[in-house]
């Protein structure tokens, strides 16, 4: 599904002293369905390559193909057609609007299509919150909602559009052992039940732990990881 082939990504200007590489020539693969950690020490680029993956950036060189397609070479309307059909994110802050509430910010990607949301979409994002467990609290607005039940709207609002792969960048970084349980949980069942491909930047042993494959990043290259 996800390929990577030669991609360099570096930051600062190439030549110079204050050029700094992050990723060198590095080539990986993603299966379809597949749940998949990445592990590293801190600057390593983990955060770099879920935005190049997610097309929120673009390499200095190489391809990135999701589904033999080279969304590298995409236009920034064709990218964004792209995030908004076949990736979901998930952050380690929830990012939700706080203006909104939880039903409004989880329909919200729907949006963009130009179109009003239809009842398929609505009941598909009523399913996910009864199965999240927070149908309850969708009238409320983020600032009346504990940070776990955030994080779990957040996990929402990526699936909502279908998407066949999730990126998530440090999804429990910020919540407590027992929310981030929870919000483990509920990543990899969906993951598993709606056959998204998940990949995952995680300093959590646990998490890593509960991943099909996890790879380890480290001077711009990936190894599989040995725990």
């Amino acid at each position: 599904m996800l390929e990577l082939k030669k991609v360099s990504k570096g930051y600062g200007t190439p030549g110079t002293h204050a050029f700094r590489a992050v990723l060198t020539d590095l080539s990986w693969q993603v299966g379809a369905g597949i749940r998949t950690g990445i592990v590293g020490p801190s600057g390593s680029g983990k955060t770099t390559l879920l935005n190049l993956i997610g097309a929120l950036d673009r390499p200095d060189s190489g391809e990135i193909l999701f589904n033999g397609t080279d969304i590298s070479s995409f236009s920034n309307d064709q990218l964004a057609i792209f995030r908004q059909k076949s990736l979901g994110f998930v952050f380690q802050q929830h990012h939700l609007l706080p203006q909104l509430t939880l039903w409004e910010n989880v329909l919200l990607p729907l949006l963009p299509s130009g179109k009003s949301v239809d009842k398929d979409s609505k009941d598909w994002a009523e399913y996910l919150l009864k199965k999240t467990g927070i149908w309850g609290q969708r009238n409320q607005l983020p600032s009346q909602m504990s940070g776990g039940e955030c994080q779990r709207t957040a996990v929402v609002r990526a699936m909502v559009n279908k998407p066949s792969l999730i990126l998530a960048d440090e999804p429990t970084g910020a919540l407590d052992e027992d929310n981030a349980s929870i919000l483990s949980d509920l990543l990899i069942s969906l993951s598993r039940e709606e056959g998204v491909t998940l990949v995952t930047v995680t300093h959590s042993a646990e998490l890593a732990a509960r991943m099909d494959k996890v790879w380890y990043l480290n001077h711009g290259t990936l190894s599989p990881f040995i725990s």
